[in-house]
């Protein structure tokens, strides 16, 4: 399937082609990408020299281990399940198969206009993006080999057992799967976080949909080029989606205050 790339010229643009996108699907989820030239693929596969299966199973149980030995003193609770920890380790930046998606297309519109890299004077230096998917249809797709005629998956879900934290890779099915989450903290409620979760494959989102039979409309982008990202956002901000909204605590207020006072 090639991934069909939208250049909107507007912001109003923006939200055109996601309300299009979103009449074509009963379910759409979306992805912010600060750098259009980065690919969908979780922190655990991008590891610089771990590069076989072997070497990403290994790394993923010593990132757990290392994880529960460590983590109770700041964590200030026990974990229900090994889903709850995954997700979040997720939230807090340990490495996972978790690659983070929202229903909230404002939200993903915000990070790709907030996230991305900038120069000394603070203007983009690279083309955002918004990755638009379809997440029944992406699952269906990538479970095709199991005839799965079935939505968005959760952690009770039979076909998601093999994806389980501490499975043996080599058991898992190879492509990424979308799945709703545990929502533990406030910040995935307020983003309405969900998630693409990996399996044996260490393929992008995007390559896997480019070799694979996805249909069209399963995996979309809209690029978002430099020399438009500081005004899109800046329009974001005015109609109410601000770091507070965005991370509803302190930290984001105060982000938002620095912002809005000209730090």
């Amino acid at each position: 399937m090639a991934i069909t790339v939208h250049e909107p010229a507007s912001l109003t643009a923006v939200l055109d082609t996601i309300e299009a996108f979103q009449e074509g699907t009963t379910t759409s989820w979306y992805r912010g990408c600060g750098d259009t030239s980065h690919t969908q693929l979780p922190t655990l596969y991008r590891h610089p020299s771990k590069k076989t299966r072997d070497d990403r199973q290994a790394l993923e149980v010593a990132i757990r281990l290392a994880f529960t030995q460590r983590a109770m003193p700041f964590v200030g609770r026990t974990f229900s399940n090994d889903w709850d920890q995954l997700f979040f380790m997720q939230h807090y930046g340990i490495p996972t198969r978790l690659l983070d998606w929202t229903e909230n297309p404002f939200v993903a519109l915000y990070f790709a206009l907030s996230s991305g890299p900038r120069d000394k004077k603070g203007e983009p230096t690279a083309d955002a993006s918004v990755l638009l998917s379809d997440p029944i249809a992406w699952n269906r797709a990538a479970l095709s080999l199991v005839s799965f005629a079935g939505g968005i998956l959760d952690e009770t879900s039979t076909q998601i057992q093999s994806y389980k934290p501490g499975s043996d890779f080599i058991d898992m099915y190879s492509l990424p799967v979308m799945m709703h989450g545990t929502h533990n903290s406030p910040r995935i409620v307020a983003q309405r976080g969900v998630f693409c979760l990996f399996g044996q494959e260490a393929k992008s989102m995007e390559k896997v949909a480019e070799d694979g039979a996805f249909p069209d409309g399963a995996l979309q982008k809209i690029l978002i080029k430099k020399e438009n990202v500081l005004p899109f956002l800046v329009s974001l901000y005015r109609k109410g989606f601000v770091e507070s909204v965005i991370y509803p605590d302190i930290q984001g207020l105060a982000a938002e205050m620095k912002r809005s006072f000209g730090y």
